[in-house]
């Protein structure tokens, strides 16, 4: 007797099933209250002030302990740090289930000061041993270069192909996705006034060099937010006075 051939040559069949999601990465867009234009001026002279002829350093306060503790000694900066505090606290409790039993007193804020206009950029990083980062943007408009975060799992998004497409979030106009659905190898997130972003500390990301024929200057306070227990291990340049961080 011979055996019966099933005609499944040309037949798609796919197993029936239901698609799901694994390890999302949560991030936060939000608006500081504070007087930007007054961030933005004093972020635009204490910028002033950095050694120039290094466009890898010229635009940002981070590598001068002296320029970071000025702007930490400014008025407006407690009410920021404790806004970005206290936004922390809320993120790791409603996207980690985190029962936090500490206030923003145990939690220290690091921040510099970055004003990027037409030759400056940055390389695609992480910061290591912080546990949420974030940026807020005193000055932005329209034409400023985006903020760029790159898939944690880009491994395995270019081994399945990922097409070059740009794909946006219905109702945030901010936003683009390079990729599909599936596999997102980036997104970039384009700024305006007054917002600010917290992410996980691991992320990769990066500012592009701006392809704009004219200067658009785009303002960055970017920070990293750790809880006490942490500073040990966590050094922001040698002798580093940790007192600065501590806010009412």
């Amino acid at each position: 007797m011979k055996p019966i051939r099933t005609q499944t040559k040309n037949l798609f069949a796919p197993c029936r099933g239901n698609y799901f999601s694994v390890f999302p990465t949560p991030m936060f867009h939000g608006t500081v209250d504070l007087n930007h234009d007054e961030v933005a001026n004093h972020c635009r002279d204490i910028v002033s002030k950095i050694d120039k002829g290094h466009t890898e350093t010229e635009y940002t306060t981070y590598f001068d302990q002296d320029a970071r503790e000025e702007t930490h000694n400014q008025e407006w900066f407690n009410s920021f740090a404790n806004q970005m505090k206290d936004s922390y606290i809320d993120f790791i409790k409603s996207q980690f289930n985190f029962e936090t039993p500490f206030s923003r007193h145990d939690i220290h804020l690091f921040a510099w000061v970055s004003v990027y206009n037409k030759p400056h950029s940055h390389e695609v990083h992480n910061h290591v041993k912080s546990r949420i980062s974030g940026t807020y943007y005193p000055y932005a408009n329209e034409s400023s270069v985006p903020i760029k975060f790159f898939n944690p799992n880009m491994s395995s998004v270019f081994s399945h192909g990922a097409r070059d497409e740009t794909m946006q979030i219905e109702g945030h106009d901010q936003i683009d996705y390079m990729g599909t659905r599936g596999a997102q190898t980036d997104m970039s997130f384009y700024p305006k006034t007054g917002d600010f972003l917290l992410w996980p500390s691991y992320m990769q990301h990066c500012v592009p060099l701006s392809q704009q024929e004219e200067d658009i200057e785009r303002i960055a306070i970017s920070f990293n937010l750790q809880h006490a227990e942490d500073l040990g291990s966590y050094h922001h340049g040698d002798d580093f006075d940790y007192s600065v961080l501590d806010y009412e």
